[in-house]
């Protein structure tokens, strides 16, 4: 027998005292000499033998009682050795991803899962998983292959995006002492391993990757605008040859409209409806027998004509004049209900309005904003910076440019949590022409400018501050080194911070042709996560909303009394990109881990333990005990 807490084994030590109080208690029988002692002969005397015997009766149950005690707290188990002589352990992980639904993909995934299925030995166990956002552990290591091919048969292909990681944290835990094999079986696509994106592994587990191939030539509706007078989606042509894409608009499950157009190869573009959108929501979808029918459709709410807001925080709440080429660019568009309505507030006035701001009832709320541009901290007050966190941490968008306005003391207590912002207005950086480079093109911000990066290497910065964060990650970087954009976080919010103004005073970006998508994107990317936002991907759905493309009502936690609000649950676009990663490439982003001495056998006694419960038993004999003794005890007193 061994102990997984073998030090409350000194408890038992406790058991001595009712020895010690015994043996205390002894006392030598005296001697009384009475002559009549045939008076008492007929006397209803107990024997000193018998009463003898239930003394030590109780002094045997009560010393057990406590040594089960101690041992029921030091959590004895019979150690298995599973982990000496068990088999080796297969993980067979199948992507279910919906680039997985094109014609025949799930089934040559099917295939692959039962001929690695068939090259693992007889011996050995093999267990089960379905990945997309998340894993799902269909079947735990076992013997059974017959059941296994049936759970195979039964995978199908669903709505959510590839996620390496998520395959690989699931299956590890089931290999035994960190050795076995995990054979995933995937088409390899690049946008599986996020951005910075590692999984670990132990050192021990062996990764195979059974490919399913490329992705045939796809046309996607990766996204739908309903504007004011119009409606324009966007149509991905994910193929090697231009093709001329059908799109069909409903609103309300009625035919609104139809429109075609031609996309060139690896390239988008945009399809307008024109009218005025009324109802509650739209579905724009494309014709694409071929490819993968998941994103051939795209939902979205319909909002009305009201444009979106973007709470603009300056010195005095003048925007016209001090955050000119801020308001410009957001209300860009060149139509109504186009772009974004610029609402300017000083750092003052946001403090004395917002003593509730963020909170549940109040009047003024922050969260009826697309997102909150800090362009100046001048007069934020401490009420002022508890609206803002407040805010941030529910879910909403925070963009502070890091300009000669902003106080970087003000704005790290404003972004807070684990962030720990640190924005200095060094000297030695100033005056120093450098360009922005993204480094990371994939981010939300940066990924229209994928293939014309250069177009952002043309705005100049002559002055910028230095920023930094742990726990924050670096989204561009200056050419001189120095970092120029952050991403924090903020609770369930987003927070991004730019080394730099907006306004011209300390490089030209806002007089290129970038700044207006640029902003645009930054806005659009910061209200995605608020807490209020009308459109998730089916991986990010509300809690209790059925993973599935569609438009559905969900109630506002934050606020029980309001009626519930439409929100549209889509495809993650990014799944319709064909592009692929190597099977080298897909290794070099997993981390191996040198396993901890001892951690196997620490596991695997948790593990016997868990499957004994042998302290129940000892905790169960006690009370017996304990009962009998009081029993015993009542009658020798």
């Amino acid at each position: 027998m061994s102990f997984l807490a073998p030090w409350f084994l000194a408890g038992s030590i406790a058991a001595a005292i009712p020895l010690v109080l015994h043996l205390l208690k002894r006392e030598p029988e005296p001697r009384v000499r009475f002559a009549a002692v045939r008076w008492l002969k007929q006397a209803p005397v107990e024997h000193t033998e018998k009463r003898h015997l239930r003394e030590l009766l109780l002094l045997a149950l009560r010393v057990a009682a406590l040594a089960l005690l101690a041992l029921a707290f030091a959590r004895p188990f019979f150690p298995s050795g599973a982990a000496a002589g068990a088999s080796a352990v297969t993980m067979i992980a199948i992507d279910t991803s919906y680039s997985m639904s094109g014609p025949g993909r799930i089934e040559r995934a099917r295939q692959l899962a039962k001929e690695a299925l068939a090259r693992v030995p007889s011996g050995d166990l093999v267990g089960l998983i379905a990945f997309s956002d998340e894993a799902e552990t269909l079947m735990t290591p076992g013997g059974d292959r017959v059941l296994t091919t049936a759970t195979i048969d039964r995978v199908t292909a669903g709505f959510g995006a590839t996620r390496y990681r998520a395959a690989l944290s699931a299956a590890s835990p089931h290999l035994t002492g960190g050795r076995g094999t995990i054979v995933v079986v995937t088409d390899l696509q690049e946008s599986g391993w996020d951005a910075g994106d590692r999984a670990s592994i132990p050192e021990g587990a062996k990764i195979e990757v059974a490919d399913v191939g490329a992705a045939p030539p796809n046309l996607a509706v990766t996204a739908v605008r309903p504007l004011a007078d119009r409606v324009v989606a966007t149509i991905r042509n994910a193929g090697p040859r231009p093709r001329d894409a059908r799109v069909h608009l409903a609103i309300d499950n009625r035919a609104a409209g139809d429109a075609t157009t031609t996309v060139a190869p690896n390239q988008s573009a945009d399809v307008t409806f024109a009218g005025t959108p009324r109802g509650a929501a739209a579905a724009v979808t494309v014709e694409d027998p071929g490819g993968l029918p998941a994103d051939n459709v795209r939902y979205a709410v319909l909002g009305g004509t009201a444009q979106p807001t973007v709470l603009v925080v300056t010195g005095s709440g003048d925007i016209g004049r001090e955050a000119f080429y801020v308001q410009q660019a957001l209300a860009a568009g060149g139509a109504p209900g186009q772009g974004y309505r610029a609402v300017g507030i000083s750092a003052a006035q946001l403090s004395s309005l917002a003593g509730g701001a963020g909170r549940p009832g109040s009047e003024t709320r922050l969260d009826e904003n697309a997102a909150v541009l800090l362009l100046s901290t001048r007069g934020l007050e401490r009420r002022g910076r508890e609206a803002l966190a407040a805010y941030t941490q529910q879910g909403g968008g925070l963009f502070v440019a890091a300009g000669p306005d902003v106080d970087g003391d003000v704005a790290s207590d404003v972004i807070g949590g684990a962030s720990t912002l640190r924005i200095v207005k060094d000297e030695s950086v100033r005056q120093t022409a450098r360009t922005l480079a993204p480094a990371d093109s994939r981010h939300p911000v940066f990924q229209p400018f994928v293939g014309t990066a250069a177009t952002l290497g043309l705005v100049t910065f002559q002055t910028v501050a230095r920023i930094s964060g742990d726990g924050c990650q670096t989204l561009a970087r200056f050419t001189t080194g120095e970092t120029a954009m952050l991403e924090c976080p903020a609770g369930d919010g987003r927070a991004l911070v730019l080394a730099s103004d907006l306004d011209n005073r300390w490089n030209d970006f806002p007089r290129r042709a970038t700044f207006v998508p640029f902003l645009h994107e930054v806005v659009r990317y910061l209200a995605s996560a608020h807490p209020r936002a009308t459109e998730y991907l089916v991986g990010e759905a509300p809690a209790g909303v059925a993973r599935v493309p569609g438009v559905v009502s969900v109630a506002d936690a934050t606020r029980p009394a309001a009626p519930p609000r439409r929100v549209a649950v889509n495809v993650d676009p990014r799944e319709a990109d064909a592009a692929r990663i190597t099977t080298e490439e897909f290794q070099a982003a997993v981390t191996r881990l040198k396993p901890v001495p001892g951690a196997a056998a620490r596991v695997e006694a948790r593990q016997d333990e868990d499957r004994q419960h042998l302290w129940q038993y000892a905790l169960a004999l006690m009370v017996v005990m304990l009962a009998v003794e009081g029993f015993v005890a009542s009658r020798t007193a």
